[in-house]
């Protein structure tokens, strides 16, 4: 029996609604910032058609994702699906879905990262227009939703959220002195999000829901005025089509982006936009959190599609709308001077035009502002539940430490909520707090994710493709004996073209990044010997006995006259005795001594063919088991003195083509005939249960040599 803290809680359940409310957040964040990355990129004016291009992508890859989540029903998402289609490799599958859980693991950190940074970022720039410049401002604005939702959630006890976070901004403040603004910004939500999260799944979930819904409020009446204000004011189709080539005059640019041109439509060629692709694919995130949730759900295999095509029709839509209506409403000089904050400049263009009063514009962009932060608070929610169910999943391989998983008195997994934490604090330290280097780590990560998924589906498909499936990812193409889905290639292609770019343009920023993970993977390999060093020992000691224990196949001569005798598991030391009394009467009739006898034996104990020399002296070596154990003793007890006496152990291959185990043993006689090259020799088989046909059969497969067959029951 396992210890308490061995021992997994047990979680509420989630529908699929409060599953998509919960994960939402995370893709659903994209579409406030992903227009300002494009149109760095040079992509300009098909920046929409880039965009809604991604989204249709994310569409035609969320069936893999469908197919192999309810294949596997279970947390751990890209990694458990490595680790399943190459379970039957063993620990080398433990150790590359190892390598793939550490990739994720840093993905949902730098993301996490990310979130709060832009978090923070928002609420500065809020607070500046709303309460003016100061940092007791930041904190007070920061505070607000935290206090808010903290009371929402727990009513009664709505003094201790208050002294809770009363006491979080005193050390903000405390903290002021030596830290920008921009990260004491983030030290409410932090405070919110760890307390919700330690109390159970639903207070968190309640939260994505609220921060959801008001999000889609907004941005759906943003998106509704648009084309209101789209149908009146026209489009500029000069612009569009032939660009914009001037800074805007009056307002400085933004410090992040620095960009002095919008190209347009005509002047687009396919460097500019497969750049715009691969930064579009590598801004998307959230698909993979799905895939760690579904052990939280009542219901999988009914939930997850569920939630991914709710998920990705709502990013389709929304992040398609707000991209065109940006693109077409805003003045090129907008776009260039507010890259950074295109959907805020969105906002307030549509308020003041349809309105005529500025007031109602600044105040519209007030609460797209607004939005986009809390939206970050829901992205991060959403991460602590996908690194909470790939860790749960990494610790079940004791990937990490067990302790990781002990239950608070509410049955949550407080310590791995930490752990995130601690992982993304380790990682601002490592940036500078640098928001370029964070961009970067974050699209590579993701990236690398994606692109680990779709490998791990085309494996899955390989290795485990006659298993039984509920369902199955259409459009498939047969590639070296494995149908695989045209989606699948579109991603390879779509994520190896965006890696290399982004590699080519940040491998400065990268270095560190690649640093990064080989020392969190030298961390995971600590854990693995600490948690499984004892098995490891046996293993390097079984390995080292049978690599001593055993010679080389090319021991056994070919041009050695040799008599092979295949045994099953009846009467071996009847049919090696006559074999070795065969090659005695061999060598006296023909004056060429015989000085081989090899025993052939199919087993299912050995992976690949092992060749022992056996005396009477041998001790049993390592890897003798079963029916084998009874033969190698038998070889000993009549094993000759002037004869070479070798067993040969090749593995069980049969397959659906054999008729019996009897023909796949044949095929492995003939198999092993021809890799040692076998002339002039004699193979002896029983006759006990073989047909006549089948022996004649077997004769002719047995090229240059002189078959045998001896009744082992005097039949």
């Amino acid at each position: 029996m396992g210890s308490e803290a061995d021992e997994e809680p047990s979680r509420p359940r989630l529908s699929w609604r409060e599953g998509f409310y919960l994960v939402g957040p995370q893709p659903l964040s994209t579409p406030y910032f992903v227009s300002g990355f494009l149109l760095a990129a040079g992509v300009g004016y098909a920046t929409p058609v880039v965009q809604v291009g991604l989204y249709v992508l994310l569409l035609l890859l969320a069936p893999l994702y469908i197919e192999a989540v309810l294949l596997t029903l279970s947390n751990g998402g890209t990694y458990m699906m490595t680790r399943y289609a190459l379970g039957h490799l063993g620990k080398l599958a433990v150790a590359v879905s190892a390598f793939v859980g550490v990739i994720i693991s840093i993905s949902y950190a730098v993301s996490t990262l990310a979130c709060l940074l832009a978090y923070g970022a928002h609420i500065t720039a809020l607070s500046q227009v709303v309460l003016g410049t100061g940092t007791i401002g930041v904190v007070a604005l920061s505070a607000l939703p935290a206090i808010g939702f903290g009371i929402w959630v727990t009513p009664q006890e709505w003094r201790y959220v208050a002294l809770r976070q009363g006491l979080i901004a005193f050390v903000a403040l405390l903290f002021s002195a030596v830290v920008p603004d921009m990260i004491i910004a983030t030290f409410a939500p932090i405070g919110l999000l760890l307390r919700l999260n330690n109390l159970g799944l639903k207070p968190s979930v309640r939260v994505s829901k609220a921060i959801f819904l008001v999000n889609l409020l907004i941005i759906g009446a943003t998106i509704v005025a648009g084309y209101v204000c789209l149908a009146l004011q026209g489009v500029d189709w000069t612009s569009v089509w032939q660009g914009y080539g001037q800074a805007a005059p009056a307002v400085p640019l933004d410090a992040t982006f620095d960009i002095g041109i919008i190209p347009g439509l005509a002047m687009i060629s396919a460097p500019i936009l497969l750049a715009g692709v691969g930064n579009g694919v590598l801004s998307a995130t959230g698909v993979e959190t799905v895939m760690n949730i579904p052990e939280e759900l009542e219901n999988p295999q009914r939930d997850v599609p569920k939630i991914y095509w709710a998920m990705l029709l709502t990013l389709l839509v929304v992040g398609g709308s707000l991209a065109l209506q940006v693109f077409l409403l805003l003045p090129p000089e907008v776009l260039l001077s507010r890259s950074g904050d295109l959907v805020g400049a969105l906002g307030y263009h549509v308020g003041t035009s349809l309105t005529g009063v500025s007031g109602v514009g600044g105040a519209w962009q007030a609460a797209l502002v607004a939005s986009a932060a809390l939206m970050l608070i829901g992205a991060v929610n959403a991460g602590l539940a996908g690194s909470r169910g790939l860790w749960l999943a990494m610790t079940r391989d004791n990937l990490l430490p067990r302790a990781l998983i002990t239950p608070n008195e509410r049955g949550a997994l407080a310590r791995l909520h930490w752990l995130l934490l601690a992982a993304a604090l380790l990682l601002g330290t490592q940036s500078d707090w640098n928001p370029l280097s964070l961009d970067r780590w974050h699209k590579a990560m993701f990236g690398l994710v994606m692109f680990s998924g779709m490998a791990a589906f085309i494996l899955l498909r390989r290795f485990k493709g006659e298993e039984r499936r509920v369902y199955t990812a259409p459009w498939n193409i047969s590639l070296l004996g494995t149908r695989v889905p045209v989606a699948a290639f579109l991603g390879v292609s779509a994520l190896s073209y965006a890696l290399l770019s982004l590699w080519a343009a940040s491998s400065s920023h990268l270095e560190e990044l690649r640093t990064l993970v080989w020392v969190v993977l030298v961390l995971v390999g600590t854990v693995v010997l600490v948690y499984n060093h004892r098995p490891l020992i046996r293993g390097g000691y079984r390995y080292v006995r049978r690599v001593l224990e055993t010679v080389e196949s090319t021991v056994i001569d070919p041009q050695q006259r040799t008599v092979v005798v295949a045994v099953g598991g009846v009467r071996v030391g009847r049919l090696v005795s006559k074999a070795i009394d065969l090659a005695h009467q061999q060598s006296r009739t023909t004056g060429i001594p015989y000085r081989q006898v090899v025993v052939f034996h199919m087993t299912k104990g050995v992976r690949s063919e092992f060749v022992y020399r056996i005396t009477q002296d041998s001790i049993r070596p390592e890897g003798i088991e079963g029916t084998t154990v009874r033969i190698f003793t038998e070889l000993t007890e009549i094993a000759p003195k002037d004869l070479d006496l070798y067993l040969a152990l090749v593995p069980h291959k049969q397959t659906p083509q054999h008729k019996s185990v009897l023909h796949a043993a044949f095929d492995a006689l003939v198999r092993f005939h021809e890799a040692h090259s076998f002339k002039g020799h004699m193979t002896m088989i029983g006759t006990y249960g073989v047909k006549p046909a089948d022996i004649e059969e077997l004769q002719t497969r047995l090229k240059d040599t002189t078959l045998v067959p001896v009744p082992l029951f005097d039949d």
